[in-house]
């Protein structure tokens, strides 16, 4: 298997990134949204979110695909810490799965800062 090949087993309910460089995360979600997983999400800023955009669009995933994509992740309830970001990245998960996601609000669909009290790069991120 190359570095550009990454094993998704379609037998994942959900498959999260989060690594905030494409060359890391790219093949991974890239193989996800072809598998049909049933939640592909990914971590990072908008600024991210778009290079990743960039990214996945050049290595031919299709603008339906992207559609299903959740970036950035997690539902709005407004989390700092890495434990309270972790409870609503599963939140999210959960409410895809059991078909509430119209009755919640994801971070993706909020426009703005992802941490609109911080100034850019002041967020802690636990990954790099």
């Amino acid at each position: 298997m190359s570095s550009e090949q990454v094993a998704v087993d379609p037998a994942f309910d959900a498959v999260v990134v989060t690594s905030h460089h494409e060359g890391v995360d790219g093949p991974v979600l890239r193989d996800a949204l072809a598998a049909g997983t049933a939640y592909v999400g990914a971590m990072g800023s908008r600024k991210t979110q778009a290079r990743r955009r960039e990214w996945l669009l050049a290595h031919d995933v299709s603008e339906e695909a992207l559609a299903t994509l959740h970036a950035p992740i997690g539902l709005d309830i407004g989390a700092q810490a890495p434990g309270e970001i972790a409870v609503a990245v599963l939140a999210e998960v959960v409410s895809v799965w059991r078909g509430a996601a119209a009755a919640v609000t994801s971070v993706s669909d909020r426009g703005g800062a992802i941490h609109p009290d911080l100034a850019p790069g002041e967020a802690y991120c636990p990954g790099g």
